[in-house]
């Protein structure tokens, strides 16, 4: 029996267990102890809450919008930064590059991901104190104020003030990813409570964003070259869908199914007015969880590290030389780089709700071996803009190329949403739960960071340019 099972048969004797106290009178109950009388009204209901389902799976639907619109304006962003910032907006009239244009899309990323790691971790000590859901609504009304920005600015010309506008994009790129950022977290801490394939719904929602988007760059690529009209449609659906999650999210918690593990309620031992502090309950879930979270950290920094900001720069060709791919030189990098990554990042995803291996304790194993990419992608045909290596090309293969992005693209989503799944579920307690949730929330934001950072020093390195 795998790891994996043996962890889904404790949790299953755990439900089985609470299942038949409950199905106990309440008055047997406060004879033998368990319940007092002032909680004897409670009991008497519950026991008809463990029959309530989630009909239709509108629950489960509900959080894998929330994972697609939540990352939906980052991605849009990602997506169409190189034609729109790079190639556009931040180049001189001349047409030439500049030091805005040439740095924008490292400083984009990490300008994103540092007030996000910022606001995940303000976030685990304010978990227990409020609704997270209000909390949700209130990022997603900032997330929907930013895109309004980022539209507005496309009609503005910036071209005699390019520094300004690097600076103002990079703010609102901020604020919105420190809002982002908070949803997340508070999102994973609120699935957590609930069985496995409803933390896995937001991991599948992100990584479909992220082939939903890339397919809409080149549809939108091939039937127009007006980039202007280009970002107004991304970031016009941006704003849709920031606008569906805010409505979901109201509707969610009039559903049975989502107060059920959603709205959490004072344990049976529980004293009446005792409340455990955040630091125990981050001690306790450190205390079976942080491997874990060591995991998800690794992961995501290996991830980020190499995706985007090294593989976008991958060529068919070296330097100079003439491209000869089946995929044309214009769409190589939508094709072959995001459209496959995020695609096979989806399909791993997927995986997860039917196949989980290895287990809690041998996934280290998978996520060690994946450090392998970060010897192959920079010793690729990596060739940053405006940049020549100063180390040759060990692996020239096209082919091969696409190959190593597709597995490294399966593991990533694959070996994130098993991790995300363990993680909670080495407690009992929801609450514990869900403080495991958002702990390894901010793992895999720290992770990605972290990642982000190192890039710049792997260009630095086979460029040996700032």
């Amino acid at each position: 029996m795998s790891e994996s099972n043996k962890d889904d048969d404790v949790h299953s004797k755990n439900v089985s267990s609470e299942k038949s106290q409950r199905s106990q009178s309440p008055e047997s109950l406060v004879e033998s102890g368990v319940v007092s009388e002032s909680t004897k009204d409670l009991d008497a209901t519950g026991s008809d809450e463990e029959d309530v389902k989630d009909v239709g799976n509108y629950v489960f639907c509900a959080f894998m919008m929330f994972g697609f619109g939540s990352l939906l304006p980052w991605n849009m962003f990602l997506n169409i930064a190189f034609d729109y910032y790079t190639m556009f907006k931040l180049r001189e009239e001349s047409g030439h590059a500049n030091w805005f244009a040439s740095n924008f899309q490292n400083a984009m990323t990490i300008c994103a991901q540092i007030p996000s790691l910022g606001f995940s971790v303000l976030n685990i000590f304010i978990a227990m104190k409020g609704d997270l859901t209000r909390r949700m609504g209130t990022c997603l009304l900032i997330v929907q104020s930013m895109v309004f920005v980022t539209v507005l600015f496309i009609y503005i010309d910036t071209s005699s003030w390019i520094p300004v506008f690097f600076v103002v994009t990079l703010i609102s790129i901020i604020v919105l990813n420190a809002s982002n950022g908070l949803f997340q977290n508070s999102l994973f801490g609120l699935a957590s409570p609930f069985p496995f394939k409803y933390t896995n719904a937001v991991i599948i929602g992100q990584n479909f964003c992220g082939t939903a988007v890339t397919a809409l760059a080149m549809l939108t690529k091939a039937a127009s070259d007006d980039i202007q009209m280009r970002a107004n449609l991304f970031f016009g659906l941006s704003s849709v869908a920031v606008i569906v999650c805010y409505i979901l999210l109201k509707v969610l918690k009039k559903l049975n199914f989502y107060r059920k593990f959603g709205e959490l309620k004072p344990s049976l031992n529980s004293v009446e007015g005792e409340e455990s502090s955040t630091w125990s309950n981050i001690r306790e879930a450190f205390s079976k969880s942080k491997m874990q979270f060591l995991n998800i950290f690794l992961l995501f920094f290996v991830t980020l590290a190499l995706f985007p900001n090294v593989c976008m720069y991958v060529t068919d060709a070296k330097m100079g030389e003439k491209h000869d791919f089946v995929v044309s030189e214009k769409y190589f990098m939508d094709v072959v780089v995001f459209l496959n990554f995020n695609l096979f990042a989806f399909i791993g995803s997927l995986m997860a709700n039917w196949v989980r291996f290895p287990g809690p304790n041998t996934i280290w194993i998978p996520v060690v071996a994946r450090f392998w990419f970060m010897f192959y992608f920079p010793a690729a045909n990596y060739n940053p803009m405006d940049f020549a290596r100063s180390y040759p090309v060990l692996f020239g293969s096209t082919w091969l190329f696409v190959f190593n992005i597709c597995i490294f693209a399966l593991t990533s989503g694959y070996l994130s949403s098993l991790i995300m799944m363990y993680a909670p579920r080495s407690h009992e307690d929801p609450k514990i739960q869900r403080m495991a949730g958002m702990i390894a929330s901010f793992s895999l934001i720290f992770g990605i960071v972290a990642g982000l950072c190192f890039s710049w020093q792997i260009r630095l390195f086979i460029t040996g340019y700032a």
